[in-house]
Parts: C-alpha cells; sequence; structure tokens
C-alpha cells in the first residue's frame, strides 16, 4: 500500500472549477463507523466529471492512491483512500438534470432523499424502491448495491438505465445494457473497483399517493420470518421487512405496506387471510413512508450519533439457510448490540430480481438481508468495539458456512472482504471476461 504523501506540485488545473483542499481539519479521516482512520494528502470537490476524469488520470500516472466518496455511510473504511493519497468527495456533483415520468438524470453527489423528492412531485417512485435511509449520495449507493424493502424489484443497481463513469486512464464512458455492458456490470455494486460513477439515470415507475402500512409484533422472530415468508409468496403487497429495537429487543415488527389512491383502499382481510395478524395499521403519504427512517435518525444525528463507534453485521442469507443463522445467532444479540439509536432488519427478496454481478447474492427462489446496525451510543464498556468486531468474524463465518455472502457496507475490515477502491489506480486492467482487478 501507499505510505508516503503525494507531491501535489504537479496537480493539474481543473477545468470544471473544482477544489483541491491540501491542508485544515476537513481533510476527512474516518467515515460512518468512526473505527478505521485515514488521512489524505488532498480532497478534491469536483464541479464536473471532466474536475474527476483529469484527477484519476493524474493519480494514476504519478502511482498515488484514490479513493471516492459520498456521504461515507460505510463502517468499515471502504470508501477511505490510504493516507497520503488523494479523496474525491463526490458530494458536490448534485446537479439534477432531469426527473421524467420514466427516469431521474442526476449526478452522482446528488442524495437520494433529493430524487425521490422530484420523483414523488410526478407521482412517480424508484422503481426498484428506495433504500430505507435517504441521506445517501446516488453514486455511493450505486457502488455498493442499494436494497429496498420493496421485494419484487431487487437492488437499486438493478433498475439503472445507464451510467457516466470515469475509468482508472481518466476516459470518461456511457454505460448501458447494451453499450459497454461489461464495464456497466463492474461498476454496479462494484465498490469502485472498476471506475468512479459521475452520473446516473434512474428508472421510475408511477406511485399511488398513498401508504397504508401494518405493523404486526411477534415474540419470536422466527414467526415473523413464516409471516413474511407468506407475504412475500403471495406478492400482494409492496413492503415487507422485519426489524427490531431496544429496549424491546425480543420484541419483532413485522412491517408490510399496500400503495394505494384515496378511492381504492387495500383490502386488509384479503391481503391478511389465513393469517393470524392483529396489525396496527394507519395510512400516510408515500413521501411520508419513504422518509420514515430519516424522520427517526434526524434527532440521532444532531445529538452526534454521527460520531460514535458503528459496528455493522450486513449478510444475504439463503432462505433455506435463515432459520439456521437465526437459531444460532439471534440468542447472541444483546443490550450491547442495540442501543435506543442501533436497529435489526430481516429484508426477503426474491432471487430473480438481483440481475447485477456485482453484488454477490446466494442462490435460492428466496434470499434474506440479515442486518444488525449496532452503536456505541451510550456505551462506557471498554471492550464494547473489540467485543463487536469478534462478533462479526463470528456472525461471517457462519453466514458463509451457510452459503450466505457479505452485503458491503459493514464492519469487516478484512481488504479482502470489500476489494478496497482503487487503492493502486495504475495497477488497475481489465481481466478476460470482463472483471477488473487491482
Amino acid at each position: 500500500m501507499h505510505s508516503g504523501t503525494a507531491d501535489l506540485s504537479t496537480f493539474p488545473v481543473l477545468p470544471g472549477g473544482g477544489v483541491l483542499v491540501t491542508d485544515g481539519d476537513d481533510l476527512h479521516a474516518s467515515d460512518l463507523g468512526n473505527i478505521v482512520d485515514r488521512r489524505p494528502a488532498a480532497i478534491l470537490r469536483p464541479r464536473s466529471t471532466a474536475d474527476v476524469a483529469v484527477a484519476v488520470s493524474w493519480c494514476r500516472d504519478n502511482g498515488v492512491p484514490l479513493r471516492a466518496h459520498g456521504t461515507l455511510h460505510t463502517t468499515g473504511g471502504q470508501a477511505l483512500c490510504p493516507s497520503g493519497g488523494v479523496q474525491i468527495d463526490m458530494r458536490s456533483l448534485d446537479l439534477i438534470h432531469a426527473v421524467t415520468d420514466d427516469h431521474a438524470d442526476v449526478e452522482a453527489g446528488v442524495l437520494l432523499r433529493d430524487v425521490v423528492w422530484h420523483a414523488s412531485l410526478r407521482g412517480r417512485r424508484l422503481t426498484s424502491g428506495p433504500t430505507g435511509y435517504l441521506q445517501l449520495s446516488t453514486g455511493g449507493v450505486l457502488s455498493v448495491g442499494g436494497i429496498s424493502s420493496l421485494h419484487r424489484e431487487g437492488a437499486i443497481i438493478d433498475r439503472v438505465l445507464a451510467v457516466e463513469v470515469v475509468v482508472p486512464t481518466g476516459a470518461v464512458l456511457w454505460c448501458t445494457a447494451s453499450q459497454n455492458r461489461e464495464l456497466f456490470d463492474a461498476v454496479l455494486g462494484g465498490l469502485g473497483s472498476a471506475g468512479i460513477i459521475t452520473r446516473a439515470r434512474l428508472a421510475l415507475t408511477p406511485v399511488p399517493p398513498r401508504a397504508r402500512v401494518y405493523d404486526v409484533a411477534f415474540s419470536r422472530l422466527q414467526d415473523a420470518v413464516v409471516a413474511a415468508r407468506v407475504l412475500v409468496g403471495r406478492g400482494e403487497v409492496d413492503d415487507v421487512l422485519i426489524r427490531w429495537f431496544a429496549p424491546q429487543r425480543h420484541r419483532y415488527q413485522l412491517r408490510f405496506t399496500q400503495y394505494h389512491h384515496l378511492d381504492r383502499r387495500p383490502d386488509d382481510a384479503h391481503l391478511m387471510r389465513g393469517l393470524t395478524l392483529f396489525p396496527q395499521v394507519w395510512d400516510t403519504s408515500y413521501w411520508e413512508f419513504a422518509t420514515s427512517t430519516d424522520t427517526r435518525y434526524e434527532p440521532f444525528v444532531t445529538a452526534g450519533w454521527d460520531r460514535v463507534h458503528k459496528v455493522w453485521a450486513d449478510y444475504f442469507l439463503p432462505d433455506s439457510a435463515l432459520d439456521a443463522f437465526l437459531a444460532d445467532t439471534t440468542p447472541e444479540i444483546t443490550d450491547r448490540d442495540l442501543s435506543e439509536t442501533s436497529i435489526g432488519l430481516l429484508f426477503p427478496h426474491r432471487r430473480s430480481s438481483f440481475t447485477r454481478p456485482g453484488l454477490r447474492v446466494p442462490d435460492g427462489e428466496l434470499v434474506w438481508l440479515f442486518d444488525v446496525l449496532s452503536d456505541a451510543a451510550g456505551q462506557t464498556d471498554p471492550f464494547w468495539l473489540p467485543d463487536r468486531l469478534r462478533r462479526n468474524q463470528r456472525w461471517h463465518q457462519r453466514a458463509e458456512a451457510l452459503g450466505g455472502t457479505l452485503y458491503p457496507i459493514g464492519t469487516d475490515l478484512d481488504p479482502g472482504s470489500h476489494g478496497l477502491v482503487l487503492s493502486h489506480p495504475e495497477q488497475m486492467v481489465s481481466a478476460p471476461g470482463g472483471r477488473f482487478l487491482s
């Protein structure tokens, strides 16, 4: 790994008016996990794709490590540049080019929240569904995958129409399923290992203005899973997820949602036929439903949640292995794993809806994303962090033994697990079959 400090004396003029920051306290050193600390030699805040291309080309020619990031919403240092390199802060590429009835054309730094808002004004939603938390950059989400609770549509990367990419040579290419297909497949869910996404066109679809939300409480996680399987198998509801919080970590909430128009309300009895469910039912606007997690976390962020340690466990599991994984793992979840600002999640998805090869998902008709998003809010135990890291190692090994795969937003400090982003741009080559290696 590059360990020195880059000589920036020959860094070129940025044609789009971007800014290169070389000193000051705002040089990025950590992501949301606040565990991995690195200080780059410089931060580039680009104002155009041309700025990114110039920086990538110069870093490649000079053997300088390069990394691009959005809102740094990872917890294992995935988007952090090696010390002494150049970090590109993509949040300054924040132009929304167009929002039409069938797509949103946005730069990589545009937040998903803004995409969802402008789409909702036209009665549209992301075809994939949005992530639960929307304060995420579009480019960052497309680099990891992007999972919603809309169980029929796969990941956000499965509903991307086109991306503009700066490849390690500095060239700028537009990619679609029919144009530069190998690069298209490599960058979506590729953690930046094949290039930097600077702009994207995301598919949109009509959405009714209202959402009816059903919240059902269970004392056993496995019972919630059984009901979720039935709902997903029928395919009649839109969103399905299971979640649990402190201080009631043994109380599991199955949430499912049906979008609707005011004059065509859902038939509750039909949706829940054959199931012994006694949900709390409430109606809200689609926008309020899509931003409900943002609303929950806004006061936490204000109170300093961004600055505490976080250890996230995130694994895809085949349905055939889920019960065994939960039987071993659920008893290990303690009060130290779930603070008042933490959450546990299970997302069911139809495997056939995942089409992009960059996101590793197990085989089977149904797959689940298991998340325990732990943070150290309120913790005074000096062993909290090393214990949680050992927990993640244990759970990761367990998931892999059962055919599971890593969803790479979490805290796995083994660089080989993530294929770290453009750590040595001068070594990036295209391998046979369209794979991009560093």
